[in-house]
This record gives structure tokens, sequence and C-alpha cells, in this order.
């Protein structure tokens, strides 16, 4: 699949790749435990390495891996298997039906950096110079939901004139 089209923004690129169920459908059907299953690009095609380019002389490759999530009916939600626990985060979802976005709220912030590693005075540092970032939620779009697979969008670099993504594929235990 590919979205791209001039007369349209960025976001209504977005919101025309999403899911057509209801907010009632996808409430009910996000109930249960979803375990990673691949990572695709947007035609379809499993990618199980990325390379990152840190600058002209340093690449990191990342074998592909997502943790799975179990989301309750409660309103609560837990990333399970993670591989760093510290981002095994929890917390509570909610669906926002007007921008049609799953909204998980972390139950402790996460930071652009391990703030436990950190000498107290650096934090300090961090903190005044405005470079410590707080994370407080996330928020993650559908590209399809059923009752055995969710589809998220992972979205990738863009130059705001094409939506460009990978699909994050689960399924459900």
């Amino acid at each position: 699949m590919t979205f791209s089209q001039s007369t349209k923004t960025y976001l209504e690129l977005i919101d025309e790749a999403k899911t057509n169920k209801s907010a009632d459908q996808i409430e009910k059907l996000i109930i249960g435990t979803w375990e990673f299953e691949k990572l695709t690009d947007s035609n379809g095609k499993t990618i199980s390495e990325i390379t990152h380019f840190i600058n002209d002389t340093i690449t990191a490759n990342e074998i592909v891996w997502r943790p799975s999530m179990r989301i309750e009916k409660d309103g609560t939600y837990k990333l399970i298997g993670c591989k760093n626990p510290y981002n095994c985060e929890s917390g509570k979802w909610e669906y926002d039906r007007e921008n049609k976005l799953f909204r998980m709220t972390y139950d402790e912030p996460k930071y652009n950096v391990p703030i436990d590693k950190l000498a107290p005075g650096l934090l300090e540092q961090l903190k005044e110079s405005g470079s410590l970032i707080e994370f407080t939620n996330n928020e993650i779009e559908f590209a399809e939901i059923t009752q055995t697979e969710l589809k998220v969008f992972e979205l990738l670099e863009s130059d705001g004139t094409e939506f460009k993504y990978n699909l994050i594929v689960y399924r459900k235990k």
C-alpha cells in the first residue's frame, strides 16, 4: 500500500490508511494478549534486520523484535517479554475516538536517557539545559485489527508529501 497525493496533508494520508473499524469494535477487539509476530514493509515483505545510519562512518544493525502487549478490559496495559526491563512499561490505555489513536499513558515517565544510571549532578545539568526529555505516553495508530491479528503503523521519516511506514504485526494469543 502506498498513500501519497499532493492535495492531501500528511495527517490526512495517515487517517486514510487507518482501519475503518468503529471505535466500539476496536475497544472490544483490542482486549487480550498480543504477541509480536513480525515487522513488514508497506508491501507486506518481512523485515528481519534494519540498518541505522548514525553518521557518515557509523552504522548500527537492529535485529527486529518488539515486545508483546497485554491489554486489559479495565483500561490497563502492560508490555511483556521485553529484552530490557526498563522498556517494559505498564499503564492505562484509552482509544481516542476523535483522532482514531490508541493512547498508552505510562505509570512512570520514560526519558531519553537512563536517569537511574546518571550521576545526580549530570541529571540536574540535563534538566536545567532542557536536554532531558520526559515521555508520558505513546500513541499508536492501527492499520487493521481483527479477532486474531493487529497491524500497527511504525512511521518512517518522510518529507510530509508521502506516508511512509512499516507495519508491526501481532497475533492474539
